[in-house]
């Protein structure tokens, strides 16, 4: 158009008369020229609308049609649309208004909890498998400042089908292999007097036992000695046995050829690792974790948690000493290897922790070692102990110090501690119940002396773990360690007083937990000057304490036939009130048809003390282990924090009841097969 206006202006400059049949031309021309340019953009237009028309089209078609259900939800938390698909699988009418838990299987008050982080989780829908991803929709609030957004106003739900995949999991999951270790766990003990037909017999019949059952759950099974087999079984045979709850100890621990002592079995149950290596060493430290807490039971570890069944005989007493013999040695070039020695038991120690701890430093002293024994603080049965000692002019070694002035505090220990420092602790193995957590952080070369079956939560990283929950007591366990030590090592008597009290502490006088090795210990103890009277001094009560135990025992209840529970409320916390909840658990089971004794100490600073007692009836070890704490199958306790005797009154009722209706089941079993017979 330019050039035509132009060439029309230079045409009327040169030829005026012109000017009207230009004119009319340029008219013509941007006539016509406008004329197509605006059918252009007619066409243009319609062109692009039904571009867009079909893209609407497509995208509508698109969400009702995609394999993909979608749902909004506006911010109260109601349905405001839908696909097809989304209502299809839902299988409901008339869902509009309705919230997220009202269509989808979700637990009450769930639009609140999805709606605050992005997320997707696994549902299950009329025998489908949904991965339901949901999302918050964010909009912009008009009445909102600048800048600024309204966020969380509703929410998106995506649901894919993935049923395939899931039952492919589920099957994977179900056909994973586990693999466990059996072992014969008392066979020395077993076959000992036993001819050699009926340890075949016996060897036969447990072989068969233990194969009959794996062969039932479709598993293999190898025989890597005599006492020991490794199997394996899916994870679904794995489930099975758990429900049946190990039924193969129970027929084990039946089997009789000829034998006087009960087979018993320990197994560990591996169904975690990533590869066969981890596989068979988690294995392998299950059956040690099965072992150290007394044998005849089995350990599974699933989803990195440990779940343990049987445990609920007395643990056999050890024939041997050949373990003790090779611990003392072991002991003496650990404290050979240090500069100084630091002996340590459980916080507000009792008596064993303090017998054991002053063999152990009479070993350490032995050799010449600088020596300490951290104490928690300076309790009733510690000043007790120490005024024994001070009475008596005992003295440590060639030194001119006394067992009281080795007796530190944390604050006091951790200035002498050296890199090549030896920590030994005694009469416990779990770091929350040792004297002082930042001592035992101190030192990286540490001992483990107890008597107390392992617990889960073990303390890692020793060089030495002797654990012997078939011992009465850790001070059993350092007199023998004291005559295995040093042929010329001689213990003084009121050092054999102190152990000889751990013994009668934990043995209740020689009525629980007491085996043939407990009497040749204490008759050691005895030989080298042991005084039962000024034992006997040392556990007498005054008047108050004496009211308030009767006062206890008479408000004590029994709200279930077999368990007797008393509680001490506002109870100071402290030595004196553990020994008193102990005296009346000990109290209460010697009540005629009470089988399970619990004291508990509602201390005044929140926390809580628990101590239980059974007539070996019911698994004390694993109720308490249920609530955090542990101890032996007839005895054990707990400390609580923040808790009240309400909390945890119903669950130690409910786990003692379940034991002891098992045990009726168990006798009602047998007398119906008795009676057959």
């Amino acid at each position: 158009m330019l050039v035509i206006l132009l060439l029309a202006v230079l045409v009327c400059y040169f030829q005026p008369y012109m000017i009207p049949v230009v004119a009319i031309i340029f008219l013509l021309t941007y006539y016509f020229s406008r004329r197509t340019l605006m059918s252009k953009e007619i066409f243009f237009s319609s062109y692009l609308d039904n571009i867009i028309r079909n893209i609407e089209r497509t995208n509508h078609y698109a969400v009702r049609k995609l394999d993909v259900g979608m749902a909004v939800f506006s911010k109260d938390g109601k349905l405001q649309w839908k696909n097809e698909l989304f209502q299809e699988w839902v299988g409901k009418k008339n869902l509009e208004g309705l919230k997220p838990e009202a269509i989808l299987p979700l637990p009450p008050n769930s639009f609140e909890l999805l709606s605050v982080k992005d997320g997707e989780k696994l549902i299950q829908m009329n025998d489908r498998y949904y991965n339901m991803k949901y999302c918050r929709v964010e909009t912009q609030d008009k009445t909102s400042k600048k800048d600024e957004q309204n966020t969380n106003s509703g929410l998106m739900i995506y649901l894919t089908d993935i049923t395939d995949f899931e039952l492919l999991r589920q099957k994977y999951a179900k056909e994973k292999i586990c693999l466990a270790y059996i072992r014969f766990d008392n066979y020395e003990d077993v076959m000992r007097g036993l001819s050699e037909t009926n340890m075949a017999n016996l060897n036969g019949e447990i072989h068969e036992t233990v194969t009959k059952w794996v062969a039932e759950k479709n598993g293999f099974i190898c025989r890597m000695n005599k006492e020991q087999s490794l199997a394996g079984f899916t994870h679904g045979a794995v489930a099975e046995i758990i429900e049946e709850k190990f039924t193969v100890l129970d027929k084990v621990r039946e089997i009789r050829a000829g034998n006087k002592i009960p087979p018993t079995l320990s197994i560990g149950v591996s169904c975690d690792g990533d590869t066969l290596d981890e596989l068979v060493q988690n294995a392998n430290n299950t059956l040690y974790l099965a072992l150290g807490r007394g044998g005849d039971q089995a350990v599974v570890v699933q989803n990195k948690t440990n779940q343990f069944f049987g445990g609920t005989s007395t643990v056999a007493a050890k024939g041997t000493r050949v373990r003790a013999r090779i611990v003392a040695q072991t002991i003496n070039e650990q404290m050979q290897a240090s500069d100084k020695v630091f002996i340590m038991g459980h916080v507000n120690e009792d008596y064993d922790a303090i017998g054991s701890a002053i063999g152990m430093a009479k070993l350490s002293q032995s050799l010449n070692k600088e020596t300490y024994i951290v104490i928690s603080g300076r309790n009733e049965n510690v000043n007790r102990i120490s005024e024994m000692l001070a009475h008596d002019c005992v003295k440590v070694s060639d030194c001119e110090e006394d067992y009281s002035a080795i007796m530190v505090e944390e604050e006091e220990a951790l200035k002498h501690i050296t890199p090549e420092s030896l920590l030994i602790l005694v009469d416990h193995h779990r770091e929350i119940l040792t004297a002082s957590k930042k001592v035992l952080e101190a030192i990286s070369k540490r001992v483990i002396v107890d008597h107390h079956r392992r617990a889960e939560d073990v303390i890692s990283d020793t060089v030495l773990m002797y654990l012997e929950p078939s011992s009465s007591s850790t001070s059993e366990l350092l007199t023998e360690l004291v005559g295995y030590f040093n042929d010329r090592l001689e213990i003084t008597p009121t050092e054999a007083t102190a152990l000889y009290a751990g013994i009668v502490l934990d043995t209740k006088n020689f009525a629980v937990q007491t085996g043939e090795r407990t009497f040749e210990a204490a008759a050691l103890l005895r030989r080298s000057g042991a005084d039962p009277t000024m034992v006997r001094l040392m556990f007498k009560d005054d008047m108050d304490v004496l009211k308030l135990r009767a006062r206890l025992l008479a408000e004590a209840k029994t709200i279930e036939p077999g368990i007797a529970i008393s509680i001490y409320k506002k109870a100071e916390k402290g030595a004196k009130a553990t020994i008193l909840a102990a005296q009346l658990a000990d109290r209460l089971i010697n009540v005629e048809g009470i089988h399970v004794g619990v004291a508990i100490n509602e201390y005044k600073d929140g926390s809580l003390g628990v101590s239980a007692r059974s007539d070996g009836s019911v698994n004390v070890q694993i109720i308490m282990e249920e609530l955090g704490g542990g101890g032996h199958q007839t005895v054990a306790g707990v400390q609580l924090d923040n808790m009240r005797a309400a909390d945890i009154e119903p669950q130690i009722i409910a786990l003692a009841k379940k034991q002891l209706e098992q045990l009726e089941e168990k006798d009602n079993n047998e007398s119906d097969s008795a009676a057959r017979c």
